[in-house]
C-alpha cells in the first residue's frame, strides 16, 4: 500500500499553474489545501490513498478575503482561523465566524480551510448552514472559466459535491448579514469542544421591533447534506414573535425534518434536537 510520503505532490504557486494541471489528466490529482479530513482519511483506510496531490496551499488567489459588489468573498483556502479572526467576517457573518470557531482545536483551525470542509461534503460539516443561512454561491474556476453555483445546489448529496474534475473552489460569495440583522449558530456533540456535530444549526434574522421581516434557517448532520428549512422560514416571515409561534416553529421543524441515524446519533434524537435549536433561536430574539 502506497504512504504519504510515497504520493506524488505538486504545489502550484499561481491559479493558472493549479488550472493547468487540473486540465490534463496525466498531470490531475486529488485536491488538497489544509489536509485535516482528507489526511486522516488516507491513514485510516477511509478512503484509497491517491496517485497524486495538487497542494493548493501555495496559491495566493485562493487566500483572500474582501468586499466586493455588495458581497464578502472569502476565498477557498482561507483558513478557519483567519475567518474567526478577520473584521470584515466578524462584522458581516457572524454566524460563519462561530462555526468555524467551533472546527476541533486552534491547531486545526489554523490549518483547515473553508473550501476544504464544503468539498469534503460532510453532512456534519459545520461551516455549511452558516453558509446556506448567508445565501453563498460557490465560485469554481477551470481553464474554461468560472461557474458560480448556490450554495444548496452545490452540495448535491452524501459526500457529493457539483465540482467537474478539470475544476476547484474559487471562493465563496455570501451575503452580509444587513445591518440591525441577527445570526446565531448552535452546534450539539458528544462533548463541549472537539466533537463531530450529532446536530448544528444557523439562522439569520431581520427584526422590525418583534415583528420577524426575513428567516433564514439551515441545519447539519440531518439530511445527506446540510439544508435549509423553507416550510419554517414560511411559517415565521411577517409574523409577530410570541410564544405561541414559538411553539408552531418547533412543531414545524419536526415535520419537516427527516434526519439520518449513524453511530453518533439515532434519527429520533437528531430530529427532537433540529426543533430545540430553532426554538433556542427564537427565545434568543
Amino acid at each position: 500500500m502506497k504512504t504519504l510520503e510515497e504520493i506524488f505532490c505538486r504545489q502550484p504557486e499561481t491559479l493558472n499553474e493549479a488550472l493547468t494541471l487540473l486540465s490534463d489528466e496525466a498531470t490531475r490529482g486529488v485536491l488538497l489545501s489544509g489536509g485535516t479530513d482528507l489526511v486522516v482519511q488516507w491513514q485510516a483506510g477511509a478512503v484509497p490513498m491517491p496517485e497524486q496531490v495538487i497542494d493548493l496551499s501555495a496559491v495566493p488567489e485562493l487566500k483572500e478575503i474582501s468586499a466586493q459588489d455588495g458581497c464578502l468573498r472569502i476565498g477557498a483556502c482561507v483558513t478557519h482561523a483567519a475567518i474567526r479572526n478577520h473584521a470584515l467576517t466578524r462584522e458581516a457573518l457572524p454566524a460563519l465566524v462561530a462555526a468555524c470557531a467551533s472546527i476541533g482545536a486552534r491547531q486545526i483551525q489554523s490549518r483547515g480551510t473553508l473550501g476544504g470542509n464544503v468539498a469534503n461534503a460532510s453532512p456534519a460539516g459545520d461551516a455549511s448552514p452558516a453558509l446556506l443561512v448567508a445565501d453563498a454561491r460557490v465560485v469554481t474556476a477551470s481553464l474554461a472559466g468560472e461557474r458560480c453555483i448556490p450554495m444548496n445546489e452545490f452540495l448535491l448529496d452524501y459526500r457529493k459535491i457539483d465540482r467537474h474534475p478539470d475544476e476547484l473552489i474559487l471562493r465563496f460569495e455570501l451575503t452580509p448579514c444587513p445591518q440591525g440583522g441577527i445570526e446565531r449558530f448552535c452546534k450539539i456533540g458528544t462533548r463541549g469542544a472537539q466533537a463531530i456535530s450529532k446536530v448544528m444549526g444557523a439562522c439569520r434574522v431581520v427584526m422590525h421591533g418583534k415583528d420577524i421581516q426575513h428567516m433564514a434557517l439551515a441545519l447539519g448532520s440531518v439530511a445527506a447534506t446540510a439544508i435549509r428549512l423553507p416550510e419554517t422560514e414560511k411559517l415565521l416571515a411577517g409574523k409577530t414573535l410570541c410564544e405561541e409561534l414559538v411553539d408552531e416553529a418547533e412543531a414545524c421543524v419536526l415535520r419537516e425534518v427527516h434526519p439520518i441515524a449513524d453511530i453518533r446519533s439515532t434519527a429520533e434524537y437528531r430530529r427532537w434536537v433540529s426543533g430545540r435549536i430553532v426554538r433556542g433561536f427564537l427565545e434568543s430574539l
